[in-house]
Order: C-alpha cells, then structure tokens, then sequence
C-alpha cells in the first residue's frame, strides 16, 4: 500500500501546530471564542446535543452546521455525534439530492475534523486522542455504506484507496478508534476488487489479508491493557469476530491458490533481485501463503540475505537446508535468524514462525522445542504459543491434548480466547463425528459376524 496523503498530512500537522497551542487546556467557554458569536455557539452547542440526545436528527443539523462554520473547535462530539446525525439522516430522508447533499457533508466533515486534529487532541485526555488513520478510516467505512447510493460518481477503487491509506497509518502508528465493523469493510471491499481482477489484484489481495489482520490482531492486544474484565471482554467481541470473518473470507477467495502464487513471485523476485524491501515483503506473504517450501521462496530468501542479513532470509535459507536433508546447517540458520532479532519480543515472534516451519515440514519434536523457546524469550505469548500447539496437537489427531491446551491458551490471553474456544469447538465436534463413525462401525461388523455366523451354519448343513 502506498501512503499517497503523507505530504497532506504533514502539511495538516504544520498548520494545526500554532492551534494546539492555543486550545491546550482551554474550556469549551474558550474555545467558541468571545462576544455575540459565542454565546449564539453556546446555545447551538447546548441545542444540538439535546436533539442528539433525543434523536431528534432534523432538528440537530442547523444547530449542528453553525457550530461547523463558527466554532470548530467547540467541542470532539461536533465531529463524532455529527457524523453519526449525517449517517442517520441519509437512512431516513428518501429524497435522493438531499442524500447526496448530506453524504458530501458526511465527508467533508471527515476532512475538517483531520485538518483540525491537533487542536482538537489538544484539549482531549491523552487515551482518547484520535489519530489520521482511525478518522481516515470512518470516512472510508461511511464512503463505502453510503456512497454507492449517494453519489452518482462513486468508485469502489475511491474507498479502496482511503481503508488502504487509513490501515497503512494504524498498522505504523497505531489506532484508537478504529472499529471491528470498519476493519470487516475495508477487507470486503478488497475482497471485491479481487474478485473483480484476480490476476492483476492478488498480490495486492494477499498483502491487504495481512494488513487486515495485523490490525484486528493489535486492536485485540489492547485488551490486555484493560483491568476491568468486562471490557476486555468487549474489545474481543468487537474484534475477534472481524478477525474470524476475515479469515473466512481469505479461505473462500482462494486467492491463496499455490500455483498462482508461485508464477507471481518467479517472475517478480528475479525484476527485484536487489530490492530488499520488496524481498521481504515476498518471503513474508509466500511464508503466510505455504509457499515456504518452493524454490522462488528459496530464490528469494537467498538474494535477500545476500543483500543483508535479516531473520526473514535466514528463516528461508535455514528451510532450504532442512529440504535438503543438511539438518545441521538448517538449525544453524534458524538460530541466526533468531540472532537478528533487536528485542526479546521478536525473538519470540520469530521462535514461534520457526515453529510453525518445523510443523509444516513434519518435524514436530522440534515445532514444540521452539514454542517453549518463545515462551522463554516473551512469556506474554505463552497464550499464542499454546494455541499454536494446540493446532499442532490436532494435526496430529491428538485432540485431548488439543483440547487441553485450547484451555492454557484462553486462561492465559484473552486475545486469543475466541479463536481456541473455535478450535476447541471444531475438535470436539470432530471427537464426537468419530463416535458416532465408531459406534455406527461397531454396529456394522457386529451385524456383519452375526450374518457370517448364520452362513457358516447353513453352509454346514446344520
């Protein structure tokens, strides 16, 4: 994805600068500024969130654009309760031109509020404040709800570009904001485009099922920050659920098709022998895509440690070796992967990707050595590293002690909850298919005996 915005957002910043400065710590009686003006701002403040409050949207919308035009600043709620009236009064009016009339306010609004987002975060508690990629990210989500049927011009490519734009700065900076439904959205509408150009779009496909994921997978670590059991809980409803239609809608896609991905890659990694970057970002989606066992992987991974060592061409280089049959150099490279780490986190991240190798290449033994190795480097992911071993458990049909460890994996990280209680749920219908395969087999054969039985006797002339 490329940040096409980041000048205008820079220059946003600059601007905004002199703002943050003056509305820092100010009252809401500071910030509509002085005389007659001001009082008018107070009494549409006061108004329009009465009609809010009451729902009453008709009634909320001159009040609304006066506080707009004369008091920007005012207060956050004339961005989010605004933008939540325009929503509601785009379901309610069937006059198409008002519509439209309300959906380019609905965007403009977005833009207003990001131009004016450091005065804005100024006088806003520190974990409230909002950043340009969950407002970017609204603005697409509204785009996308409303667009095709308010705005004669729509293209799907327009709300594409904003998700893609708004994920690029979440994933780089961080989100507060930015909602499960929102993040479910922005992956359809890739999911639509490939669909669309399969060809052409699946390598952009296969990066945006990761930038996705990544995402609902930070947002679900914030509940960890949360004390109050309630509402860690409800930041995992809220994203485990977008995570888990996330991974559906990959599956179903079948952009993940082997073949296709190979002949991609074959061509591009070769054009890109020298670009590191890019090398890196094709072992990772390869790796994610198990390509992880084909030449143009291991081509890759050779040009990219060429280049410059990283733990991405090391964990390629070290499975190049483990295909060979050379054990001694691939645990060799594999260490050396883990050498290039800078923290102990992502020492642990990549012991579990090693792991993952060593599953997915049938050395099982050596998968669970290091998921006790990532344990050890960052035990905040012994609940990860459980559930990965509970998928390793249930490969090998070993579902009790699947099951078992479904169990550590949610007592350990509620980020993870949903996802183990899934895998729990589909081991135990599993179990319970094979039961009920067993007790429909024992059946049979002792049907089965008791005929033969009765042919023996007959055959015997009794």
């Amino acid at each position: 994805m490329k940040l096409k915005h980041l000048a205008l957002l820079l220059g946003l910043a600059a601007t905004s600068a002199p703002a943050l400065a003056q509305y820092e710590g100010t009252k809401v009686y500071d910030r509509v500024g002085h005389g007659e003006d001001s009082l008018q701002s107070l009494k549409n403040l006061s108004l329009f969130q009465q009609e809010i409050q009451n729902q009453n949207f008709t009634s909320a919308y001159t009040p609304w654009k006066e506080l707009v035009e004369k008091a920007p600043f005012a207060q956050v709620g004339i961005y989010t309760n605004g933008a939540y009236m325009l929503a509601m009064l785009i379901s309610q009016t069937q006059d198409a031109a008002q519509k439209q009339v309300y959906f380019k306010e609905l965007m403009g609004l977005y833009d207003t509020r990001l131009k004016n987002l450091d005065g804005l975060n100024s006088f806003t508690r520190e974990h409230q404040r909002t950043t340009p990629g969950d407002i970017i990210a609204y603005k697409a989500y509204y785009h996308t709800l409303y667009g095709p049927t308010c705005d004669p011009a729509y293209n799907l490519n327009d709300s594409y570009k904003m998700f893609a734009e708004a994920i690029k700065l979440i994933n780089e900076s961080g989100g507060r904001e930015v909602r499960g439904y929102v993040l479910d959205t922005y992956f359809r509408v890739s999911l639509a485009k490939f669909q669309n150009n399969p060809n052409g779009f699946r390598e952009q496909f296969l990066q945006d099922y990761l930038d996705s994921k990544e995402v609902c997978e930070k947002m679900l670590e914030s509940a960890k920050l949360v004390s109050d059991t309630a509402a860690a809980q409800k930041i995992v409803a809220e994203y485990d659920t977008p995570l888990n239609n996330i991974e559906n809608l990959f599956a179903q896609s079948k952009a993940a098709d082997r073949e296709q991905i190979i002949a991609i890659f074959t061509k591009k990694v070769e054009e890109n022998k020298d670009n590191l970057t890019y090398l890196k970002s094709a072992l990772t989606l390869m790796a994610a895509n198990n390509c992880d066992d084909s030449d143009v992987y291991y081509k890759a991974a050779e040009y990219a440690y060429n280049i410059e060592p990283t733990f991405e061409s090391a964990i390629g280089t070290a499975q190049k070796y483990y295909k060979e049959g050379k054990t001694a150099e691939s645990v060799e490279y594999y260490n050396k992967a883990l050498e290039l780490c800078k923290t102990v986190e992502n020492k642990g991240v990549i012991a579990m990707k090693i792991a993952g190798a060593m599953s997915k290449s049938g050395n099982t033994g050596a998968a669970y050595e290091y998921l006790d190795k990532a344990i050890e480097f960052y035990p905040d992911l012994t609940g990860k590293c459980h559930l990965l071993r509970a998928n390793f458990l249930a490969k090998e049909s070993k579902f009790s002690d699947a099951i078992v460890y479904c169990n550590k994996a949610v007592e350990n990280d509620i980020t993870v909850s949903g996802s183990a209680n899934r895998l729990k749920n589909s081991i135990i219908e599993i179990q319970q298919k094979n039961a009920e395969y067993k007790r429909q087999k024992a059946e049979y054969d002792a049907e089965m005996a008791k005929r033969k039985q009765e042919e023996d006797f007959w055959k015997a002339g009794n």
